[in-house]
């Protein structure tokens, strides 16, 4: 039994250490804002006052509401296509880990989003961003869900979680759609993380969630 207890958290521990690293990869390679690199005050401080954001919309956290921060970059571009417009979200949200006992915690997501226009290439550009992506970080975690946006025969997006081991919340998410009314194409990262002694770390609770 103690054998099996050791084997278990080793290898929690072991798929819990490839996946904060593949997020620290992440944010390096596509945010200009990198939360892993810095303390929590920090980091909040860089991006709130960086001078390559435009058309900034911020909600600070209150006793009634949580935290929101959104930025357009002049000209910031961490993709292989070349974006009309990259955005840069960060928001807290409200996790509920016991409906019974009325517990909930907060995590951050942290978004990163490349828009690009209607033209020959631009469903094309972002679809081969996501399979990029997807190559280079799937396995690196434990498991994923894929999923398509459909209506009826016609794909216009797709959607990847990845996951930890014993946990149901993806820290990664990578997605890509065409908005047909914008008549624009957008590929979006999306990171999770909760921040624990003023540092951001994967979003796994005490009890596993």
């Amino acid at each position: 039994m103690k054998k099996i207890i050791f084997i278990t958290g080793f290898s929690f521990f072991i798929n819990n250490c490839f996946a904060q690293q593949a997020l620290e990869q992440v944010a390096k390679s596509y945010y200009r804002c990198d939360p892993f690199k810095q303390e929590t005050g920090s980091f909040l401080k860089q991006l709130i006052n960086d001078p390559t954001l435009i058309n900034i919309t911020i909600f600070r956290r209150t006793d009634t509401s949580l935290f929101y921060f959104k930025g357009e970059y002049k000209n910031f571009n961490p993709f292989f296509f070349k974006p009309d417009r990259t955005v840069v979200i960060l928001s807290e949200k409200e996790l509920l880990l016991n409906d019974s006992l009325n517990l909930a915690d907060t995590i951050f997501t942290y978004q990163i989003a490349g828009y690009i226009g209607e033209g020959k290439n631009t469903v094309h550009d972002v679809k081969q961003e996501f399979k990029k992506f997807d190559h280079k970080y799937l396995k690196k975690f434990s498991s994923s869900e894929f999923s398509e946006l459909r209506s009826g025969d016609l794909v216009y997006g797709a959607i990847r979680n990845y996951y930890v081991a014993f946990t149901n919340l993806s820290p990664l998410t990578a997605a890509w759609q065409e908005i047909g009314s914008t008549h624009e194409s957008v590929f979006v990262i999306t990171l999770r993380f909760k921040m624990y002694d003023n540092v951001a770390v994967l979003p796994i609770t005490t009890d596993g969630f």
